[in-house]
C-alpha cells in the first residue's frame, strides 16, 4: 500500500460522538503520518468556519474539502482552490421552494453559515447535543433576510435540518424543477444540496491532480451518504463501523466505528505497523 493522501470525513467518522472533539490517539494517528510525508485532507459536509477547530486540534491537516465538496481550500494558506456554488437563478429558486413549505434551512455561503433566529432552531431536532448546539451558534451568522445575506456569495450547500421520511421524494422533485444538483445527507433525517458538480469525490479528485496523486493512493474514511462518491472513488476506502448501508456498500473496506477510533486503529495497523 503507498498511500499519500488521507480524506477524512468528520461527523461520525473522525469526530467523537459529541461531534466537537478528536481523540488524543486520532492526532497521534495523523501526526505521525503526515511526519512520513503523507497529506491529510478533511473531506467534509461542514463549512470552512465550522472545520476550524478541529483541523486546530490536528494541527497537520493540509487540505479541506468542506461543503460536499463545493469548497477545497489549502488550508495552510487558506486560498481556495477550487469553489463551485449554485448560479444564482437557481439557489433563489430553491429558497423559495424551501420557505413556501415552511422548512428550516441553513445556507453555506463563501465558508460561512446563515440562518435565520427561527430556523436556528431546527439544529435541535437532529438531536445533537446542546454543547454542540451551543458551540454551533457562536458560529453561524444569524440574519433576518437570507437571499440579501448570501447574495453576491458563492452560494454552497444548503443544508435542511430536517425532513420526515414520506415528505422525502416530492421535496427533492420540487427542488430538482429549479436545475441541476446534488442531493446528499450526513443524517437519516437531514437534507444537503449543492450544485450538481460538486461532490466530495470531484474535489478530491481536482486536488489529486493537482498534486499528482492517483485515486489508488488515497486512504478514505466516512460514514454518511454523503460520503458515497468519496468512498466509491478512492482505492482505499473505509466505512466506519457505525455509517450508513450506502456508505458501507460504496467503501472497499470496514473500520471500526467513530466511538472506538476507528481512523487511529486503520492507520495505526496499515501505515504505522
Amino acid at each position: 500500500m503507498n498511500i499519500k493522501l488521507i480524506a477524512l470525513d468528520m461527523d461520525g467518522t473522525l469526530l467523537e460522538e459529541d461531534h466537537l472533539h478528536v481523540s488524543a490517539r486520532s492526532i497521534a494517528a495523523l501526526r505521525r503520518v503526515s511526519a512520513l510525508g503523507i497529506k491529510i485532507a478533511i473531506a467534509s459536509g461542514r463549512n470552512v468556519k465550522l472545520i476550524e477547530e478541529p483541523a486546530a486540534a490536528i494541527g497537520v491537516v493540509d487540505y479541506a474539502v468542506s461543503a460536499n465538496g463545493a469548497g477545497l481550500t489549502d488550508w495552510r494558506t487558506k486560498e481556495w482552490l477550487r469553489h463551485v456554488g449554485m448560479p444564482e437563478e437557481q439557489w433563489l429558486s430553491v429558497l423559495n421552494v424551501l420557505r413556501s413549505r415552511d422548512i428550516p434551512v441553513e445556507i453555506y455561503a463563501d465558508g460561512k453559515s446563515y440562518v435565520t433566529r427561527d430556523d436556528l432552531l431546527g439544529a435541535r431536532q437532529l438531536g445533537f447535543s446542546q454543547e454542540f448546539v451551543d458551540n454551533y451558534a457562536t458560529k453561524v451568522e444569524i440574519v433576518d433576510d437570507m437571499a440579501a445575506a448570501v447574495a453576491g456569495k458563492t452560494v454552497e450547500k444548503f443544508h435542511i435540518f430536517y425532513v420526515p421520511t414520506e415528505k422525502r421524494e416530492p421535496l427533492k422533485a420540487a427542488l430538482a424543477a429549479a436545475g441541476p444538483i446534488h442531493f446528499a445527507n450526513a443524517e437519516p433525517q437531514n437534507m444537503e444540496l449543492t450544485a450538481a458538480e460538486a461532490d466530495k469525490a470531484k474535489a478530491l479528485a481536482f486536488l489529486c491532480g493537482r498534486l499528482g496523486i492517483r485515486a489508488e493512493e488515497v486512504m478514505a474514511f466516512g460514514d454518511g451518504d454523503n460520503d458515497l462518491d468519496m468512498l466509491a472513488w478512492a482505492g482505499w476506502s473505509y466505512a466506519m463501523g457505525n455509517a450508513s448501508p450506502g456508505a458501507k456498500k460504496a467503501a472497499k473496506f470496514q473500520a471500526p466505528p467513530n466511538t472506538e477510533d476507528g481512523v487511529a486503529q486503520v492507520i495505526e495497523r496499515e501505515l504505522l505497523g
